[in-house]
């Protein structure tokens, strides 16, 4: 099969790899779309991630969708040429945690495209088949791509326990940040403030009704901006503290988006005096549901996203429009 692989930093290109089949328990996906996530562009950028270097010519791409092209032993569906969607985060269900319920901290989790385990930018991927579920009828393999990111806003979204009535803050209108803000308007969130310094990446929010909307947290500070719940999704490290500012006593601050390098420093007074909740939230757990639910009832219109589009050939091209942050994409689409 054609495969984006990853040979060393920066160096991705298309050449053949083996096609993977589907075992016992497992789909073969014929993989139509993949959003290149950050996550993704930093191991195209350092050739490693979290200091794990590739033991090999690796394919990236964990956010994607396709089609049923096969079914291993034991699996009854969906039926081959079924788009379906993919939870990328694949547990193993035994271990302590995810006995405990928190499969998103499994201790021996797989997930695409983190070394060693290859990713999505392929024709072919073989999933488990506990983790793949049909496309709402309608739906675009694009929109299915973007059901990852959805579940890590729907996650996070749990963990606030944001309900109708409380003043919600999000720090960041990227694609993490537009899904947190979709999963939690879905809970019946309707006062949200958003602070973003790319005035074209305000315009979305504002049409679904967020406001007040700044360029920074001192705009909403200004504005008289009192959150009972603030998340944190621009992956900016001094934002943590910004969030802790804009947050009521007794108030809850979720932090969701990775800063790179991965390390936040704040002034501990603030959380401590005002005694605040800080929670730290890790992807997504038991969300492909929900996130498709959302889809399919038109409570989370993903087509609004800007997207630019790529061919396979083309995934280099892609990582740099990633690195380069332009003001009408929040993701970069590639379709093998």
């Amino acid at each position: 099969m054609r495969a984006a692989r990853l040979h060393a930093a920066r160096d991705v290109h298309v050449d053949e790899a083996p096609t993977p089949e589907a075992g016992p328990g497992e789909v073969l996906v014929r993989v139509r779309a993949v959003a290149i996530c950050p996550s993704d562009l930093r191991l195209y950028q350092d050739g490693h991630a979290s200091g794990v270097a590739p033991d090999h010519p690796m394919i990236q791409g964990h956010e994607f969708s396709g089609e049923v092209a096969a079914l291993g032993k034991g699996v009854i569906g969906p039926a081959v040429g079924t788009p379906v969607a993919v939870e990328p985060s694949w547990h193993c269900g035994e271990c302590d945690l995810c006995r405990g319920g928190h499969e998103n901290l499994c201790r021996n989790v797989i997930f695409p495209s983190f070394p060693q385990r290859d990713g999505a930018l392929a024709e072919y991927i073989a999933c488990p088949a506990f983790a793949v579920r049909a496309l709402p009828a309608g739906a675009s393999f694009i929109e299915g791509a973007l059901i990852e990111p959805l579940g890590v806003g729907i996650h996070a979204a749990r963990l606030s326990a944001a309900r109708p009535g409380d003043r919600v803050a999000i720090l960041g209108a990227g694609t993490i940040g537009m899904c947190t803000l979709l999963a939690v308007m879905a809970r019946g969130v309707t006062e949200i403030a958003l602070a973003e310094p790319i005035a074209a990446r305000r315009e979305w929010p504002a049409s679904l009704g967020a406001a007040p909307l700044g360029a920074s947290y001192e705009e909403l500070l200004e504005q008289g901006v009192e959150a009972d719940v603030t998340f944190e999704c621009s992956g900016d490290s001094a934002a943590v503290e910004q969030g802790m500012r804009l947050t009521r006593p007794a108030g809850r601050v979720v932090v969701v988006g990775i800063p790179h390098p991965d390390e936040v420093r704040f002034d501990s007074t603030i959380p401590r005096r005002r005694e605040l909740t800080v929670i730290f939230s890790r992807r997504s757990r038991d969300t492909l549901d929900e996130a498709l639910g959302l889809i399919a009832s038109g409570r989370a219109d993903l087509r609004a996203l800007p997207v630019r589009r790529y061919s396979l050939e083309q995934t280099a091209e892609a990582m740099e429009a990633t690195a380069s942050r332009p003001e009408d994409m929040l993701r970069a689409i590639v379709e093998p």
